[in-house]
């Protein structure tokens, strides 16, 4: 096993950097076989918006270095001062930190699970996965989905929707007032748009390209659907706008925000970006009346009392350490299978060619207890054989250790 995990997060680098190094579920099958051409063996490539990490089984880990810089285009020295590199145990520790949400941004989310399970997926699919990292993502999965099940780590009010609601009514106070827009209508949207509707805002609408997907989501949550491409003529009806779309540019612009406060005769406006890359231009933020929130600075809000589940951390760092020592016992089976199997068959043909030995004796009219005597003898003596000659050849530095080994094979009482 030589497991290597290399990658770049929320807590190693700003958002600036993490939104160039995001990979875009279209981008990754051929960014995984274009590792493949560099003869990287078995990799995969987990890539959110608070992580990209390459996952691979192999010793070139310069060369992923270098290629991960060159695909982004950034120099690798500048790069490096982000970067962190996990291998083997260390590796294996910082997988079942990922999947269970100890090293999220907000600590248990549920998420993050999902999207390993997906980069699996597309690592399969590409032909790049291999028997070592499909085994390895497997008892990833389900360590994680033993540790949500066994621990509180997931039991939290701490999330994303929680914040932008306790910012909404700082800042406006009776949400049911409030007229609401999303962008976009994945996942996250979906469960932050479900969370607003408790609180019967006085309207919601579902901003998306696809117009029956939009349609899909608003039906649940009793809104309004509309294109993408509207919003430029609406948005200064909103006094929330919470965007969260795949696109790799700003879809909500300087000139848009400056146009919708004019409007609306600068009516304060909450702005929530939970995309990487950006939805809404960073320079939005310094307009009069206007109040933009990004990921990280939610996740700051949102850990806020995280001191208080100590004990669930506790207990999923415990069964993590559990994980890790089977995951090498059972990687060292596996290892051994070879040479016990090989061990079982030179037993074997010992003891037939000592039953057929017997039976010649037999036949010649010897007794049985002279032929168990001499088969037991004949067994024993080539047993031990090997081992005995093993101990007294050992060098004098090797013989404590050969000595102790034997011990413990044949379970030898002091």
């Amino acid at each position: 096993m030589n497991l290597n995990i290399i990658g770049l997060n929320h807590k190693t680098a700003p958002l600036s950097l993490r939104e160039r190094f995001v990979f875009h579920s279209d981008q990754i099958s051929h960014a995984l076989l274009d590792l493949k051409g560099k003869k990287i063996s078995q990799v995969a490539i987990l890539s959110t918006c608070n992580r990209t990490e390459i996952y691979f089984n192999g010793s070139k880990v310069q060369i992923v270095f270098q290629w991960l810089a060159n695909y982004h285009n950034i120099k690798l020295r500048e790069l490096k001062k982000h970067l962190y590199h996990h291998q083997n145990k260390s590796a294996l520790v910082h997988a079942f930190r990922v999947a269970c949400g100890l090293d999220s941004m907000l600590l248990g989310e549920s998420q993050i699970l999902g999207q390993m399970k997906q980069a699996s997926k597309i690592s399969d699919y590409a032909g790049t996965q291999g028997k070592f990292l499909s085994s390895f993502f497997q008892k990833v999965f389900s360590a994680a989905k033993e540790i949500r099940s066994k621990t509180n780590i997931g039991a939290s009010n701490t999330t994303i929707a929680s914040s932008i609601i306790s910012i909404t009514k700082k800042i406006f106070g009776d949400i049911s007032q409030n007229q609401i827009i999303f962008v976009g209508a994945g996942e996250m949207t979906e469960l932050i748009a479900k969370y607003f509707n408790k609180y019967q805002p006085k309207k919601i609408v579902i901003a998306n390209r696809s117009i029956s997907r939009g349609n899909s989501l608003a039906k649940k949550i009793s809104g309004e659907a509309c294109l993408l491409a509207e919003i430029n003529d609406q948005i200064h009806d909103f006094d929330v706008v919470i965007s969260c779309t795949g696109s790799q540019l700003p879809v909500i612009g300087l000139g848009m925000i400056e146009r919708a406060l004019k409007i609306r005769k600068h009516k304060p406006m909450l702005l929530i970006d939970l995309a990487i890359p950006r939805d809404i231009e960073s320079e939005a933020s310094k307009l009069n009346d206007i109040f933009l929130y990004t990921l990280d600075e939610l996740a700051q809000t949102a850990q806020e009392g995280i001191d208080r589940r100590t004990d669930a951390i506790k207990d999923a760092e415990k069964i993590i350490k559990k994980k890790v020592a089977n995951f090498y016992l059972a990687d060292n089976q596996k290892k051994a299978t070879p040479a016990i199997k090989s061990l079982r068959n030179q037993f074997e043909e010992s003891r037939l060619k000592e039953i057929n030995k017997a039976k010649k004796q037999l036949e010649k009219g010897k007794s049985i207890d002279e032929i168990l005597e001499s088969l037991s003898n004949n067994l024993s003596n080539k047993f031990l054989h090997h081992p005995t000659k093993a101990l007294n050849e050992s060098a004098a530095s090797k013989t404590k250790e050969i000595s102790d080994l034997l011990k413990k094979i044949y379970n030898i009482k002091e």
